[in-house]
């Protein structure tokens, strides 16, 4: 059984789920023959970098991140800290000689991600990016039927990410609405939708945008609150200064055609992930919202047409790590404990068949660089 060291900078809600993640590998994959060993964490508030070593299992805590860095008993590095932060923590990570698995965007702006990645590409160690949704027993299963040509050739792709954790005008202003902190719902989660988009169909070669913010101000939270958290009438505001909603009209590489959107700032969807794609033969839809079916299309010739459902099963990938029954559910932190399996399983076993790296995450930078371009120029724009 290999050992690795874990440290992870910053305990929020992601670095508590990718802590959580950890703690189950040896459990839910034990055929991977590695352990992982929470080492130390850091939080700029002290009490919950205490509390986090605590609930975790961490062997010791601190409130200096490069802490976690210069640990000689951390072998990897886990970013969970505000986007402003990564590439600043990436660098002083690439100097220590560590394994990356960073939270996406890997930085505050695309020309960010795009910096990792050339700072990354020669390096001896590896990296990783949390596009967990990529996990979903039956996302992996919708890509096998879609390379094995069951859809036919690929026509229309239609994706979107509506995760309105701001859609009160009332929760609290973040660093997330800080346009020095980075762009707001393109870089958030529209990463998460491009992703998707790449993942399924291949790469984009044509891009049309357009950002804009609905909600312009929001009242000023206290110290360490949540962005789920929300404020008064009575509250001290500040301006937004990113943006709330982004789309894409887009072509892909292959010839097909899509449309990609995201939002935080609506009413109604809470954490719709999702896409459709569509083929020659049939056509594909998954929405995270009910992440454990899958609607298949696929034309018969006697006419008795409609989507099937598909329950999420041991036949799927990563299912039976959790449970070992048809339609019986997993959840998003399963989606985070398969993230981590299949990081640990490179390092430990050099198996990349399942990798998604800092390379991943330029290639979505490109894409979001190419709708910020199209949105300021009102114009087409080619990658």
């Amino acid at each position: 059984m290999k050992e690795l060291g874990v440290g992870v900078i910053g305990m929020g809600w992601m670095g508590e789920a990718h802590s959580n993640a950890y703690n189950s590998i040896q459990s839910k994959f034990n055929s991977l023959k590695v352990s992982p060993k929470l080492i130390i964490c850091s939080e700029i508030i002290e009490e919950r970098a205490k509390e986090a070593k605590e609930r975790f299992g961490f062997s010791k805590y601190t409130t200096d991140w490069k802490k976690v860095v210069e640990d000689p008993e951390v072998d990897i590095v886990d970013i969970t800290a505000p986007n402003s932060l990564h590439l600043e923590m990436i660098e002083y990570c690439i100097k220590h000689n560590k394994h990356i698995n960073c939270e996406k965007p890997v930085g505050a702006f695309p020309d960010d991600t795009i910096k990792a990645y050339e700072l990354v590409k020669d390096y001896d160690k590896e990296t990783f990016v949390g596009y967990n949704y990529r996990w979903a027993p039956l996302v992996q299963h919708a890509k096998k039927l879609i390379d094995e040509g069951t859809i036919g050739d690929l026509r229309h792709f239609r994706g979107r990410f509506f995760s309105c954790y701001a859609a009160d005008e009332l929760g609290f202003y973040s660093w997330r609405f800080e346009k020095e902190n980075g762009h707001g719902a393109l870089t958030d989660i529209m990463s998460h939708a491009v992703d998707m988009a790449i993942n399924l169909m291949g790469e984009v070669e044509e891009v049309q945008g357009v950002m804009d913010t609905f909600i312009k101000k929001r009242p000023v939270a206290p110290a360490g609150a949540s962005h789920y958290a929300k404020g008064s009438l009575q509250d001290e505001s500040k301006e937004v200064t990113n943006d709330d909603y982004v789309n894409a009209i887009v072509k892909f590489k292959n010839g097909a055609r899509g449309y990609i959107d995201s939002s935080r700032a609506f009413y109604g969807p809470t954490s719709e992930m999702c896409f459709e794609v569509h083929g020659s033969k049939g056509s594909i839809k998954w929405n995270f919202e009910e992440m454990n079916t899958l609607h298949l299309f696929l034309q018969e010739e006697d006419g008795e047409n409609g989507y099937r459902k598909i329950y999420s099963s041991p036949s799927h990938a990563n299912h039976g790590n959790f449970n070992p029954s048809d339609g019986s559910g997993l959840g998003y932190e399963d989606l985070k404990a398969i993230e981590a399996s299949n990081f640990l399983n490179v390092i430990a076993n050099g198996d990349h068949s399942k990798k998604v790296n800092f390379e991943d995450a330029k290639n979505v930078a490109e894409v979001l660089n190419a709708i910020i371009e199209s949105n300021d120029n009102k114009s087409v724009v080619s990658l």
